[in-house]
């Protein structure tokens, strides 16, 4: 297991869950509040690559993809740990590396392990706060094509993952943006005492 940094210390949070759970709106809701958001590194480069046109997709080419968001997601760390430690502001992330090393390990490729360095050298707080699946408010549109079921794997891949990399899970309730805001605040608040 991984050994966390104090709690204090670390102020780069995650929030991850099940795709099409609510994060982008609670996210926009914590950015809305004065937090500063490090948006979802994947939904961008899928629009990105939709745009040139390109293969470099998860339905396509899911290991260039993958390699591409993790080198990325490894960059918005970077960007963000230097504001951590000019401002000392709390910074949440919209996914973050470690989900796409833990899907590149799950790729049928010989170097399956190549980004597990990431997981000791770049720490995030050591809880990792989830959005569960929420049939009623899932949907698909250009860059999340994957079914809810779909989404409901992945969520359990990842339910597995972080605890493997150190990190504790805490699922954030079905509720609505303002209460999921207040919950994901009194846990910051009281964990970082």
């Amino acid at each position: 297991m991984v050994v966390r940094m104090n709690k204090k210390l670390n102020r780069l949070i995650v929030i991850s869950g099940c795709s099409g759970g609510g994060k982008s709106t609670l996210l926009a809701e914590l950015e809305a509040n004065g937090y500063s958001i490090i948006p979802e590194v994947g939904r961008m480069l899928v629009k990105e690559q939709l745009e040139l046109k390109s293969d470099v997709t998860p339905w396509q080419n899911p290991i260039l993809f993958c390699e591409k968001l993790i080198e990325r997601s490894v960059l918005a760390f970077h960007q963000a740990k230097k504001m951590t430690t000019v401002k000392e502001q709390v910074i949440f992330f919209d996914r973050c590396f470690l989900e796409g090393v833990s899907y590149y390990q799950t790729l049928k490729v010989d170097d399956a392990n190549k980004y597990d360095h990431f997981i000791y050298e770049l720490i995030y707080y050591p809880i990792i706060l989830m959005t569960p699946p929420w049939k009623e408010i899932h949907h698909q549109d250009d860059e999340r094509k994957h079914s809810f079921e779909e989404a409901v794997i992945e969520y359990e891949r990842l339910l597995k993952a972080y605890p493997q990399y150190g990190y504790q899970v805490l699922e954030i309730p079905k509720a609505n943006v303002k209460e999921r805001f207040q919950f994901v605040i009194s846990v910051i608040n009281e964990e970082t005492k």
